[in-house]
């Protein structure tokens, strides 16, 4: 049995049950008569209308029935306005905006609450068991005793809880909430019929749950609280950040004083949903969002907003390539992991899509352990992590870390596939592939062919710290068995550099030299004596060796180092065009949670990178992707200019392409480029090769900022491999800078000059060539200024 996502998300939710408020009386699908006719209680004006209307920014929202002013919340981000139902939608960006404000009306014993909505995610909350999970609202007026609540949970399901003479009543919907859509939803109270009723009118028709309550009730009203859109009743916080605010589009939001009936509001959704325009355009960020951030990435590829982290199942599919990525959606923090989407036909300029992949309840009694293996198992339920994605005749299969509450495949691999070519629909195996057994802890999957055999690596820790589990099919949908031999002939206690776990693993075939083919490994390690910001760091690592069909043999032990300077880490990598492989990893960031709230984002990918194999036959090299020419705009050159000291180019920028070349018989012993230079060099990144070093000093890159790396950062350069530096080619996109040396040595690294002038324009823009210890012939500089590329 395999669960499909529809544009529903779920199917109903057959055992399970809602622990809250009474039995669902009836769950009723859009044919038959409607239980109440159209009377003269339809012809009643709401007591609220909220139409969002007002211009793009604007934080004050007319309630166009009672003429009082509503406020949005605008802590971090501002009131979005985007294309709504009717006019505009009021956008909530998952964890600092919302509408607020007064509302009381003349409310007995009937009320309709309603609103359209489009819904990007589920609310996040701090990864809590199913009994002890938080909430958010779509929409709440709520005391302590009286008031109203429309709710939803981190897994998409929803009720409708409205204080009835004292004593909190729940009406639950029997299915999840629908993303990616404009819907309209309304939460009845008909006190005099004795019901409570929700109805949610969709693509998937008009559907309704109603509860009874005793005939004649009253609805107790939560006066003086307010009335809020787009945040919980009840804030839940990790950290400094709120975590179940909701990431959304609101529109036409009404209340009225009458129990509104089933066909009326059917037809309501009709006559809005012929005019709409598409949700996906109202789930857009503005361009205001991020009008005025001097340190977002334009060129580099990256989700719209909020919260990312590896990037992985970079995959050519459909004659488009794909990237997935760790994604929380609703803010810049983790928590729930989604798969996020991207597409792109050249690996330069992509295309945001629908996350591919989210946390799912499983089966309750499965997830609490009550029955073992009963039902859905290894959906991820706290997170679909990391893993990789292969295409094979037209069916991409993803492999990922399912990371559950306890039970079976806690954590564990499992799969998914989908035949679509723009790979938006997925369907789950019904239980996970394997989960640790073997290793102390797994993580990470990634997956190659040879001949007629499949092969799947995965990080562990095992009893020496870091390495891999090893498991074989015979094709990548078939079973999957642990392999008796270890991956490397070389045990992972002397591969390892102190750490606890490797993760995202990569394992490709490099080239051949003297006519042997040569493979590269790489991994990640993490814990144990490995640090952000202290050696051993955490970086990529990689061995080149042998690969003999069954195990790999590398040339050394000790691995060398994907990047010169650490910074950038955990690739994706596919073929690209022509054959190429092709890496895109995370360039992760280097400041406080404080100023990833404030910035309303965190972490940004690499710009594509090629990778080849070096005339050593043992080194890995790395040059920027050649396809980035696509994005340059204007040049400005210069040509044989002697430096000793540092020399300012009339040419600048803070999005910029810079291809710096010396003679490499004029040099000093220290020569390179500085960049993001204020005017009195307050500011400054220099990047430049020391005598056998390479060199990013940062320790003055910002004077605005909480930088947790604002130092000197200085690495061993392989001259051997890499060749004495002839050509520094750098891009600078705001807080990120990629380096290559000689087309062969690389790193990436995060730096944040924040100087900018009264209008806001940043001034951190200079570009300096710099030579100590002699003179440096430039033999030619060249650079180009460079349009957005990213998603």
């Amino acid at each position: 049995m395999t669960e499909q996502r529809r544009t529903d998300h779920g199917p109903r939710l057959g055992r399970r049950t809602f622990l809250r408020g009474a039995t669902v009386a009836a769950a009723v699908a859009a044919v038959g008569v409607p239980r109440l006719a159209a009377g003269a209680a339809e012809a009643a004006d709401p007591v609220l209308h909220l139409a969002y209307d007002e211009a793009n920014g604007a934080t004050e929202f007319l309630d166009k029935a009672g003429q009082r002013t509503f406020s949005a919340h605008v802590a971090k981000n501002p009131a979005e306005r985007v294309p709504g139902v009717r006019g505009n939608a009021f956008r909530t960006d998952g964890f600092s905006t919302w509408a607020t404000g007064d509302f009381a009306a003349p409310i007995t014993s009937q009320l309709t609450v309603q609103t359209w909505v489009a819904l990007e995610s589920y609310p996040s909350g701090t990864e809590l068991p199913y009994e002890e999970l938080s909430s958010s609202s779509i929409i709440h007026q709520k005391s302590d005793s009286a008031g109203f609540d429309l709710g939803i949970n981190t897994y998409g399901e929803w009720w409708f809880t409205a204080t009835i003479d004292g004593k909190e009543r729940t009406v639950k919907a029997p299915w999840l909430f629908p993303l990616y859509e404009w819907v309209h939803v309304a939460a009845v109270v008909d006190g005099d019929a004795g019901e409570l009723r929700i109805q949610l009118d969709s693509s998937a028709g008009t559907r309704e749950a109603r509860l009874e309550i005793p005939a004649g009730s009253t609805f107790d009203q939560a006066t003086g609280a307010p009335l809020v859109i787009g945040k919980a009743a009840k804030d839940e916080t990790m950290d400094i950040f709120l975590v179940n605010a909701l990431d959304a589009a609101y529109d036409d939001t009404k209340i009225y004083t009458v129990a509104r009936d089933k066909a009326a509001l059917a037809a309501e959704y009709t006559a809005g949903i012929e005019g709409a325009g598409s949700a996906d355009e109202a789930l857009q960020v503005t361009a205001l969002r991020f009008a005025d951030d001097v340190l977002r990435p334009r060129v580099h590829a990256m989700p719209p907003a909020n919260w990312t982290n590896e990037p992985h199942g970079l995959v050519e599919h459909g004659g488009k390539f794909h990237l997935f990525y760790q994604r929380t959606p609703n803010g810049p923090f983790k928590s729930q992991m989604h798969w996020g989407h991207m597409s792109s036909a050249d690996l330069v300029t992509w295309k945001n899509q629908h996350d591919a992949l989210l946390p799912e309840l499983n089966d309750r009694e499965a997830q609490l352990g009550a029955v073992a293996g009963a039902g859905l198992s290894g959906q991820g339920s706290k997170g679909i992590w990391s893993g990789d994605v292969v295409s094979v005749d037209g069916t991409a299969y993803a492999f990922f870390t399912t990371v559950n509450y306890g039970g079976p495949f806690d954590p564990g691999v499992t799969r998914a596939t989908s035949s679509d070519p723009d790979l938006a629909t997925w369907t789950k195996d019904s239980a996970g592939l394997f989960d640790k057994t073997g290793v102390n802890d797994t993580r990470d999957p990634y997956l190659f062919a040879d001949g007629d055999t499949w092969h799947m690596v995965v990080g562990a820790a095992v009893d020496t710290g870091g390495g891999l589990a090893h498991y074989t099919a015979s094709s990548v949908g078939g079973q999957w068995t642990r392999s008796e031999k270890p991956f490397s002939t070389v045990g992972f206690g002397q591969m390892d550099i102190g750490s606890v776990i490797w993760e995202m693993p990569v394992f490709e075939k490099l080239g051949t030299h003297d006519g042997t083919d040569v493979y590269i490994l790489l991994a990640n390690p993490i814990g144990g004596e490995v640090s952000k910001l202290t050696e051993p760091y955490t970086r990529g690592v990689y061995w080149t060796g042998t690969w003999d069909g069954a195990q790999f043999t590398p040339f050394e032990a000790t691995p060398k180092p994907l990047d010169v300077i650490h910074g950038h880490l955990s690739p994706a990598v596919a073929r690209g065009q022509g054959g190429s492989l092709v890496g895109i990893g995370i360039v992760d960031e280097r400041s406080s949670s404080q100023m990833q709230l404030d910035l309303g984002w965190a972490h940004t990918y690499s710009l594509p990178r090629e990778w080849r194999l070096l005339a050593d036959g043992r080194t890995l090299g790395q040059r920027a992707l050649p396809a980035l020419q696509s994005l340059r705009g204007t040049k400005q050159s210069v040509a044989d200019v002697a430096v000793s000291g540092d020399h300012r180019l009339a040419a600048q920028g803070n999005q910029v392409e810079i291809l710096a070349q010396v003679d490499p018989a004029s040099t000093g012993t220290r020569y390179g480029l500085a960049v993001c230079a204020s005017p009195d060099d307050q500011e400054i990144t220099r990047i430049y090769y020391d005598d056998g070093d390479l060199v990013i000093d940062k320790s003055s890159s910002s004077t605005g900022f909480d930088n947790e790396e604002a130092v000197l950062l200085r690495a061993p350069y392989d001259e051997a491999a890499f060749g004495k530096p002839e050509t520094f080619h750098v891009f600078v996109d705001h807080s990120v800078v990629d380096v290559f040396v000689n087309d062969a040595a690389a790193f990436s690294n995060r730096i944040y000059p924040t100087r900018t002038d009264a209008d806001g324009a940043a001034l951190s823009t200079g570009i300096l060539l710099t030579s100590g210890g002699g003179e440096t012939l430039f033999t030619s500089v060249d650079v180009w200024t460079l349009r957005a590329g990213g998603a």
